[in-house]
């Protein structure tokens, strides 16, 4: 194509090509085009290295390049690109630093590198002459040293994410400054003190998600006066503290959060009980607590929720400067998120209060190995939304309720472990569980379990079955089809789609 119609074409923007199988390197003829503003490709298949001959194209205001196989660096001249608002390269395979001329571009607004094989030390660049820079994302490199001071510099900041690097030191002090910060991530780094990260994060006014998951390592559990009667993190939705080994107990002043909607404490040291003043917070629609040392019940109040008894039309956070990731699934709005309470995987007993039941908008609820006892509560099936009920490795007795049938969105179904008898449902979701939901507790009988409830002289024990039938056997296999389909189409609603390659973790 001539240098004249390339112009005509191409004049104002090179888009409208994403999402496509476009392979190869990227075309020469793009380097030339003097008039380009705008270089939009991405979810395609390009390889190679982005040509350093892209800086001339002193028109340029936005490159996304994003989910492509581009290899190579950062184009080191890149900063001669003075109008750039938006530099998009996340989920390639770019190696190398981040360029010291990139600080150059004054004009710039969101920086995302993540998903690379970027490295070096990112304290060096100076972020100062960014001041309109609102979102910047260097997620899941290879970056070393400590967290940039520069960046509190940047005044119009509202979303940071760092995490999955190995990053090391402190939140710097400054970062309390950034009054626009709202969205921060540094998970899995190798940070120290989150006592005083709190206390400094804590004066971001409008700081609404924030992720430290797997970030501090053996640290007590932030919990003293100074966070209790500060009166901070007044606009915070989202806080995960987990994966850290965090000693102590559930911190008190996590109470005063009345717009949390999500903790994350998992993979802790946390001891002592579940505070009852959980469930009198207003918003909470994720508790995650699994794998801890918790003792005593699981509090009655927590049935108390009001944001999982009944709808409730926030739109807070419906739209995110940056994605977030949790449970391995990407997010673009809150209101998507599967609401859940974990608390599998600690020594919790006595019985599961039926005041569950109430939690009507709840979609998980794991209550995995720990020592709770009893029969299962018949009010579970008023959890109409439910799609994931684990209650196995306990010491739960008694029978399946047979209401648990109109559990018609549940896909996940776990009581193997227990001691409960009798036969098992017949019907509905329960046809489409196997055996390994039940195995574990010998008195209870049915198909499923090769078992015969009908020669049973007691406890549900009975004589063994012929195999069950196979799928293309059974004249009543076609009724799990729709239930399939069903629950992928209502899983696709709820969740958004993953961008990300299977085989690379993503991070928050």
């Amino acid at each position: 194509m001539c240098q004249k119609a390339l112009e005509d074409v191409l004049s104002w923007k090179f888009s409208g090509r994403g999402f496509n199988s476009l392979s190869g390197l990227l075309p020469y003829d793009l380097y030339t085009v003097k008039t380009l503003r705008e270089i939009s490709l991405p979810n395609n298949q390009f390889s190679g290295p982005v040509n350093n001959s892209i800086a001339l194209l002193s028109n340029l205001s936005i490159i996304d390049l994003h989910q492509n196989e581009l290899t190579g660096e950062v184009p080191k001249d890149i900063g001669l690109l003075s109008n750039l608002k938006q530099l998009i390269l996340h989920t390639n395979s770019l190696n190398g630093s981040v360029p010291p001329s990139l600080m150059n571009c004054t004009s710039l607004k969101t920086l995302l590198l993540r998903n690379n094989h970027l490295g070096g030390e990112i304290a060096s660049l100076d972020f100062s002459k960014l001041q309109k820079l609102e979102a910047i994302d260097f997620g899941n490199n290879s970056f070393v040293g400590t967290i940039p001071v520069s960046l509190c510099l940047c005044r119009s900041l509202i979303a940071v994410r760092l995490a999955y690097n190995q990053l090391t030191g402190e939140i710097p002090a400054c970062m309390a400054g950034i009054k626009s910060l709202s969205h921060l991530s540094m998970s899995d780094n190798f940070l120290s003190n989150v006592v005083g990260a709190l206390r400094i994060l804590m004066r971001c006014d409008n700081l609404s998600v924030l992720f430290l998951s797997r970030c501090y390592k053996d640290e007590p559990m932030p919990n003293d006066d100074h966070l209790l009667h500060l009166n901070g993190f007044q606009n915070l939705q989202i806080l995960t503290l987990g994966g850290c080994l965090l000693r102590g107990e559930v911190p008190s002043w996590i109470g005063k959060l009345k717009k949390l909607k999500v903790l994350n404490l998992s993979y802790n040291q946390i001891t002592g009980t579940i505070p009852k003043w959980l469930g009198s917070m207003p918003k909470l629609l994720v508790l995650n607590i699994t794998r801890n040392h918790l003792t005593g019940d699981l509090p009655r109040e927590i049935g108390d929720l009001k944001a999982l008894a009944s709808d409730d039309t926030d739109s807070d956070l419906s739209n995110l400067a940056l994605p977030f990731l949790f449970d391995s699934l990407q997010y673009n709005r809150l209101f998507n998120l599967a609401r859940g309470i974990k608390v599998g995987n600690n020594s919790l007993s006595g019985n599961i209060p039926a005041e569950l039941g109430n939690l009507r908008l709840l979609r998980e609820l794991d209550l995995n190995d720990n020592d709770f006892n009893g029969s299962i509560p018949i009010e579970l099936s008023q959890l109409v939304n439910l799609e994931k009920l684990d209650m196995s490795g306990n010491h739960l007795s008694g029978e399946i309720p047979e209401s648990l049938k109109k559990l018609h969105f549940l896909s996940y179904f776990n009581v193997k472990n227990n001691d409960l008898e009798g036969e098992i449902p017949k019907g509905d979701q329960f046809d489409t569980f196997t055996n390994t939901s039940f195995e574990g507790n010998p008195k209870l009988c049915g198909t499923v379990l090769q078992r015969n409830c009908h020669s049973t002289t007691g406890g549900g024990q009975g004589e063994k079955l012929p195999p069950a039938p196979t799928a293309e056997e059974s004249e009543t296999s076609w009724y799990t089809i729709p239930f399939g389909l069903g629950y992928s189409v209502g899983f696709f609603v709820v969740s958004v789609s993953l961008a990300f390659r299977s085989s690379r973790k993503w991070f928050n």
